[in-house]
């Protein structure tokens, strides 16, 4: 009881920010089985499911099946035989584990994020990360999408990832031809993640203070401000830099 009792006293002195985020993925746990269990039931999954039957197109890839896992609101790494991503319905389809022939629905809101591919071995393609953010385009007000994180880290001080779904193509349930590449805070979930242009100006925007330094260190590594893949390293570097100093 002693030891409970200073416990308890130390968290109300640290402004009780522990039972803060305890009660928050309480929370989010608890709205995640909810997304979930309604896609689920009918007569919603019927609904979803006719959907995704009747799209030939709208999903990431060519809609087979790949094997993957999902990061679910409990914090747990589930493997499964094999998913695919609807990007205009926002929806994965994951294979059930022992029974292959059936399928869960997994909606935004009801996953901490996806990945595509397995870490096993030489020569695999690399697994491709889905998280679910913020996003905001334009003008338009700003919803939670599933982007493809391009950074090494979900959560860095800054985060560059694709949106597969945009514009009139996410109001129609398409994917777009040409994916939006966004950026913005990797650690604060509820910033939105905004468009960038892919030209040196705005990239070292992203810097603020350490915009020179982190020119430089483009310079040295022969990266170019035109390419997603050599700005994602620029923005690994700031994160590393950011995070240590």
């Amino acid at each position: 009881m002693k030891h409970s009792y200073y416990v308890i006293t130390l968290i109300l002195l640290l402004g009780g920010r522990p039972i803060q985020a305890l009660a928050q993925a309480a929370r989010d746990q608890a709205e995640a089985r909810t997304i979930y269990h309604q896609a689920n039931s009918k007569p919603q999954s019927t609904t979803l499911r006719a959907e995704l039957t009747k799209h030939t197109s709208g999903f990431f890839g060519d809609g087979s099946f790949q094997p993957g896992a999902l990061r679910t609101f409990d914090g747990r790494y589930r493997p499964v035989p094999g998913l695919r991503f609807h990007a205009g319905s926002h929806l994965i389809e994951a294979q059930d584990s022992i029974d292959t022939d059936s399928t869960h629905l997994w909606p935004v809101g009801s996953l901490r994020g996806f990945d595509l591919g397995t870490a096993d071995g030489p020569g695999t393609p690399p697994v491709r990360r889905f998280r679910p953010r913020l996003v905001k385009e334009g003008s338009a007000g700003t919803r939670r999408d599933f982007v493809e994180v391009l950074t090494a880290v979900d959560a860095g001080p800054l985060l560059l990832a694709w949106l597969y779904a945009s514009g009139a193509d996410a109001t129609a349930g398409r994917l777009s031809f040409a994916p939006l590449l966004l950026a913005g805070a990797g650690n604060a979930p509820e910033e939105p993640l905004h468009p960038l242009d892919l030209n040196q100006a705005a990239v070292l925007r992203l810097f603020g203070k350490r915009a020179a330094d982190m020119r430089t260190f483009a310079d040295a590594q022969r990266l170019h401000f035109d390419q997603p893949t050599e700005v994602a390293r620029i923005i690994d570097h700031y994160n590393r830099v950011a995070v240590v100093k």
